[in-house]
């Protein structure tokens, strides 16, 4: 695996990730690496599931003829699969789930793993039926840029749970091109670290399109350390990854609340007044 694909899968394969079940499995089916969310999901230790063959948690008429899950060649033959399926948990109970399966290559495209998310279908119901925020006429639309699919995939399904609609690109000109043919875009949601050109350039490059477009950066990396590297300005949105699905539902809700915010700044500056601290504190959506 490069060493691209490594870290990324360190930060994701974390116990941060409670939202959701995240499972590092080898080219066998066997689990590699397992989070919180999988435990929370299936009740299994991760020191009782790493090790051991993925099928042993899968109900048997979900298995292929070799006897590894149906889910894993389905993704091996067409790239990428997903499903609601079923489920058991320890205990014995079933579970309705929903899972995507990600095959992860080397540079020379060999596979050298899967990459398995579960979430409860209940829970992404809920999410569904409460959006993070209320549309008055349709659900903001975000743009996604990230160069890595399982990190895509995942944030594509949190954005949509929380009730917006969402495009997504794997590379900075892919965005703007689609920046270029659709206006009604709310958001640009963009990694910073990218091969070619980074989240700063093309947030420099969207506001050539958009001068109005809301900017959120996110990375595994913190705000000083992409300032001292010249990736962002200062005081930029930043969502630091591994990031819960609450703090994206906060993160959004705070840059589209800026509509709001400057209402209420040119009511007051038409008074003669100035913000107050409280509205100064209010981070742009530029940076």
């Amino acid at each position: 695996m490069d060493r691209s694909s490594a870290e990324i899968l360190k930060q994701l394969l974390v116990d941060n990730w409670r939202d959701c079940g995240l499972v590092l499995l080898d080219t066998e089916g066997k689990v590699l690496s397992w989070n919180a969310g999988a435990k929370g999901l299936l009740g299994y230790e991760e020191a009782d599931a790493v090790g051991q063959p993925f099928a042993h948690i899968v109900p048997p008429e979900s298995l292929d003829e070799g006897g590894a899950p149906l889910s894993l060649s389905k993704a091996r033959r067409f790239g990428r699969h997903e499903e609601i399926c079923r489920r058991t948990r320890r205990d014995g109970a079933g579970l309705e789930v929903r899972e995507v399966v990600i095959p992860l290559r080397d540079p020379q495209h060999n596979l050298v793993a899967f990459g398995l998310m579960m979430q409860a279908l209940e829970a992404t119901r809920a999410g569904a039926t409460a959006p993070a925020v209320q549309p008055a006429t349709r659900s903001p639309k975000v743009l996604l840029v990230d160069d890595e699919e399982i990190v895509r995939v995942m944030a594509v399904h949190q954005l949509e749970d929380l009730g917006y609609e969402v495009l997504h690109a794997a590379s900075g000109p892919e965005a703007l091109d689609i920046l270029k043919r659709d206006e009604s875009i709310d958001v640009l949601f963009t990694d910073v670290i990218m091969p070619g050109m980074d989240g700063g350039r093309l947030a420099e490059e969207a506001r050539t399109i958009r001068p109005d477009i809301r900017i959120l950066f996110t990375s595994g990396y913190f705000e000083h350390a992409l300032v001292e590297r010249g990736n962002i300005k200062p005081n930029a949105n930043l969502l630091v990854k591994p990031y819960q699905r609450r703090d994206l539902a906060r993160m959004m809700n705070r840059i589209l609340a800026r509509d709001v915010v400057d209402t209420q700044e040119r009511a007051w500056l038409s008074k003669g007044g100035a913000p107050s601290p409280e509205e100064a504190r209010v981070d742009l959506a530029r940076v």
